[in-house]
């Protein structure tokens, strides 16, 4: 449990300007800074930032919040991954529960620290490369094949890893790496004939991979027409792409290619392009395609599944038009109805991957064909219909194949309708016969469970909806005042509102303003906002912090001219409740009750009388 004044201390330290301004162009206006909402799709700009106040609050999606906030929504990180990044950033020790522990931790930090920073400088050793090495025009030149231009291969940090034997080992220990740091990161390799090491990516194309925090954990590298010994010895061409292994820092089946770069516009879109090559990524990126990412040598994952859905809500799988892309796509389908991504697959012509598609046909085609892509059900329906037709063999066995397939689904209804598409596609009019079929195609096939994740099963139960917030524009516009201005609370027309708020929750806000400006003499709004956290009324109280109204002489005035006029209202509401009252008790026969409910109904009339009315 992090204690909150740490929490307080790492909130006030962290520029949340800065921190928006890495995600977001920001521009001052006045008090704020507005920019484009990473959140959600818009042209106008309606995401706000308040820097003396810490808050952030978008009028279009109305996302709004603080620091932990934001990082929470836009990395898709829990509260306390939030925190403990911000306190590194901000430079907060947070507390030791166990010292053995912590200092466990803080020898594998500097561990990976050390590894972070051996990455980083083989990343700008390869990059360099790439534009001086005498055999790197052939890189230069398969960059220039696929139309790739060196502004794009600059923003993806490709390099060139030199033909030779031991360039990169040199270059590592000459920079005060060891060995054994190459070899956890899989850069070098142990000889097997005696001491030494040599390189493990030589003479090759060399694409980075980076981890959802900017971070480079791995290399993939090209293969490239061969020199030298290579050539002259002609012998068998190497694999196409040589992959870094598994390491401290890399496990591939939870990375995704361009996931960081993209992140922030699947947020805004809530998609997700899915791709299967290194050359794929690149291109759809400098095509356009923000939202492009790609596994890394190996099939999509349910880590990478439960990944996207951190960003986005709709996956278009964009994978090679060949039989393994069809694989891939079959594949993908549980894996991502497991996490309740809706995915959707653009078909390519046969033997056509998104790379070659680009250059041939353009952005805006490959743009419409996402547009127009089925549901991921619907396209492998008709895939199998496709596939067994004019056979009723297999036809039959087409329709077992798809059990499974509807098997994963989480809504019944869905289930059932797509029942009825496939008899409809294989032209089957007895709709009991095709449901008897996908049942055998599930005797030997087990419905994958859904696993959650550990912080899902232990969710607790429904809780009752809050009900909705309303209050009277007049009583919002005042308290937005005093939240302004806070030091107007102890003022004679502020103190009023004790009694003329009709709405309890700005009457807690009120509450809180006066007992923050007694106790302390300001008004802390981190701990304001955490007051009413979970209430109806939070998105408004968080909107005003974020985007104040008046300046101290308007909040004044404000003040001035609506607190009589709410005093009026009050009034009126009282004199018709009297009214009433005096009925009933007419009613009732109580004439000693009316009697007295009419006097005190004269004088609260007197008292608030309109200046010189008779």
């Amino acid at each position: 449990m992090i204690p909150e004044e740490t929490v307080n201390e790492i909130r006030e330290r962290v520029d949340l300007v800065s921190l928006v301004g890495e995600y977001v162009k920001l521009k001052k206006r006045g008090g704020n800074h507005i920019g484009l909402c990473p959140f959600h799709n818009e042209k106008t700009p309606s995401f706000n930032v308040h820097a003396a106040r810490g808050f952030f609050h978008c009028f279009g999606c109305k996302a709004s919040g603080d620091v932990f906030a934001f990082l929470m929504r836009i990395d898709g990180v829990s509260f306390p991954d939030a925190v403990r990044s911000l306190a590194e950033r901000a430079g907060v020790e947070l507390p030791v529960t166990d010292a053995r522990e912590d200092a466990a931790q803080r020898q594998r930090k500097q561990q990976r620290e050390s590894l972070v920073a051996l990455m980083e400088a083989a990343t700008g050793f390869y990059a360099k490369q790439l534009e001086q090495h005498d055999l790197a025009g052939l890189a230069r030149e398969e960059l220039r094949s696929r139309e790739i231009s060196l502004e794009t291969a600059r923003e993806f940090q490709l390099g060139y890893a030199p033909d030779g034997w031991d360039a990169l080992t040199h270059f590592l220990g000459e920079r005060g790496f060891t060995p054994a740091e190459g070899e956890a990161v899989g850069l070098i390799v142990p000889r097997r004939g005696g001491d030494g090491h040599y390189d493990r990516f030589r003479h090759r194309l060399v694409f980075p991979i980076v981890d959802l925090h900017g971070r480079v954990v791995a290399f993939s590298g090209r293969r490239l027409p061969p020199v030298g010994e290579q050539a002259a010895q002609e012998r068998e061409p190497g694999a196409k792409y040589v992959n870094s292994p598994e390491g401290p820092l890399y496990h591939k089946g939870d990375v995704l290619y361009g996931l960081h770069r993209g992140r922030v516009a699947m947020r805004r879109q809530s998609r997700a392009l899915v791709c299967e090559g290194n050359f794929d990524l690149v291109a759809l990126h400098q095509a356009g395609f923000e939202t492009a990412v790609a596994p890394m040598g190996t099939a999509f994952t349910e880590a990478q599944a439960r990944l996207l859905k951190r960003f986005a809500q709709r996956v278009d799988l964009l994978f090679d038009g060949d039989a393994a892309g069809d694989k891939a796509v079959a594949a993908a389908h549980p894996l991502l109805a497991a996490v309740g991504l809706a995915a959707h697959v653009v078909t390519l012509p046969r033997g056509a991957d998104p790379d070659t598609f680009l250059r041939e046909h353009g952005a805006e085609e490959l743009r419409q064909r996402i547009e127009t892509a089925p549901p991921i059900v619907q396209h492998l329906i008709d895939r199998a219909a496709a596939q067994a037709a004019g056979d009723p063999h297999a036809q039959a066995e087409a329709i077992a194949s798809l059990g499974p397939v509807l098997a994963v689904l989480g809504s019944p209804l869905e289930a059932r309708l797509h029942v009825e598409r496939i008899a409809r596609k294989f032209g089957v009019r007895d709709v009991d016969a095709v449901r008897a079929q996908l049942r055998r195609g599930l005797s030997g096939a087990r419905r994958p469970r859904r696993d959650r994740p550990a912080e899902a099963q232990d969710a607790p139960g429904p809780v009752e909806r809050p009900r909705p917030f309303r209050a009277p524009v007049l009583e919002r516009q005042l308290v937005g005042a005093l939240l302004d201005a806070p030091e107007l609370v102890t003022g004679e027309d502020a103190a009023r509102l004790t009694e003329l708020l009709t709405s309890e929750e700005l009457q807690s806000i009120f509450q809180s303003i006066a007992r923050m400006m007694e106790q302390r003499g300001q008004v802390d709004f981190a701990a304001l906002r955490a007051d009413f956290t979970g209430h109806s009324v939070a998105p408004w109280l968080e909107q005003r912090l974020a985007v104040p109204e008046y300046d101290a002489e308007g909040a004044e005035r404000a003040l001035a001219d609506g607190v009589p006029l709410l005093s009026r209202q009050w009034v009126e509401r009282r004199l018709s409740r009297l009214g009433a009252q005096i009925l009933e008790a007419k009613r009732a026969g109580d004439e000693d009750l009316a009697r007295q409910l009419m006097r005190d109904r004269v004088a609260l009339y007197r008292q608030n009388k309109p200046v010189g009315s008779e």
